[in-house]
């Protein structure tokens, strides 16, 4: 993975703006125009969108917008989203995930209950699709990598539920850092806001418990930059992706429920077991192309060490040592693609 963020020649005419206005932070300019540029990708009232300093303190205060107590979330995810729980100060019960999807399989909203909520992870930039959730009371939909997918329009969203997105360096559409959080409800939107700023609700006066997690204006004039080059960057992303998704198809290497029409900053497969993923990983290195093992299970972890946990995990503790990140960026030859691909057909070969 290497990142790329907007040239400067993208970023300076935002950055000019900023200097002009003398605002840098504080929901400046910048950053308005940011949420009124989303609230329009997203197909919501721009209410109901709010920048904030990261993907993980988005999560964190849309839990804390809630009155639930309890919260399930996959086993098989990045530690942000189990962190953002335990942060919020809420119960957090570990869940296995769907052999196929990878993902919290759609059943978990039965047994939730009703004082509880769902985190369902869009597993490596998969798309949103809103409809696999329908009955669930409260959800928040983790789509930190989702932001180039095909399917973003979130004018049926639920009053009760929330997605969040990452604008981290390393993603698609990226600010360097942060994070945009949609609401259904234009209500937990303000709260939101005023959580994201020391509770504040149009005076010097902390209304509720809240924290300072405002985007800044620096990083809204990188994430306009980046929308500004959105047609771009997705074709730089086309390519290598497209290829990729070949290489998979062909070596019968299933991929999580990525979105064939859009982009993500992934090439993630499942090698079936870990003795394989260790001798891939190993003969990747050998030829010099980086690799990782990107989701430690987390209940594996020391940081949610007696965490609750509902059912045997099983699927999370295989793919946790199964999947394997392959090299993805923008600009990636076509030819190292194939020759990661050379290196896997021979290791599957000896298996």
């Amino acid at each position: 993975m290497r990142p790329r963020m907007p040239a400067l020649d993208l970023v300076a005419p935002f950055l000019s703006e900023m200097d002009e206005s003398g605002v840098y932070s504080n929901f400046g300019p910048l950053v308005k125009r940011l949420e009124a540029a989303y609230a329009s990708h997203f197909n919501v009232p721009e209410d109901q969108v709010v920048t904030v300093s990261s993907a993980t303190l988005g999560l964190e205060g849309a839990i804390r917008t809630t009155d639930v107590d309890t919260w399930l979330v996959p086993d098989f995810t990045f530690p942000a989203t189990g962190l953002a729980v335990l942060e919020a100060d809420r119960e957090l019960v570990l869940v296995d995930v769907d052999e196929q999807t990878w993902e919290l399989p759609e059943s978990v909203a039965s047994t939730v209950g009703s004082r509880g909520g769902v985190i369902a992870v869009m597993a490596f930039g998969a798309p949103i699709d809103l409809a696999r959730w329908h009955g669930t009371e409260t959800l928040i939909i983790d789509a930190a990598a989702s932001l180039g997918s095909s399917s973003l329009d979130l004018a049926s969203l639920p009053a009760s539920w929330s997605v969040v997105f990452s604008l981290h360096a390393t993603k698609v559409l990226p600010a360097g850092e942060g994070g945009v959080v949609v609401f259904g409800d234009a209500e937990r939107a303000s709260l939101f806001r005023a959580w994201s700023n020391f509770g504040f609700r149009g005076a010097r006066v902390s209304t509720v418990e809240g924290t300072n997690a405002k985007m800044s204006e620096i990083h809204a004039a990188y994430g306009l930059a980046s929308l500004s080059n959105w047609e771009s960057e997705r074709n730089e992303w086309l390519e290598p992706l497209q290829r990729a998704r070949l290489i998979s198809r062909q070596l019968n290497l299933p991929t999580s429920r990525q979105d064939t029409l859009g982009v993500h900053p992934y090439w993630v497969v499942d090698l079936g077991n870990a003795d394989r993923a260790q001798s891939a990983a190993r003969a990747l290195e050998s030829e010099g192309f980086g690799h990782r093992f990107w989701w430690p299970s987390l209940h594996t972890m020391p940081a949610f060490t007696g965490v609750s946990q509902h059912g045997d995990l099983s699927q999370s503790k295989r793919l946790s040592t199964s999947v394997l990140g392959l090299p993805m960026y923008r600009g990636l030859g076509l030819s190292h693609l194939d020759h990661v691909a050379e290196i896997l057909v021979s290791e599957l070969a000896k298996r």
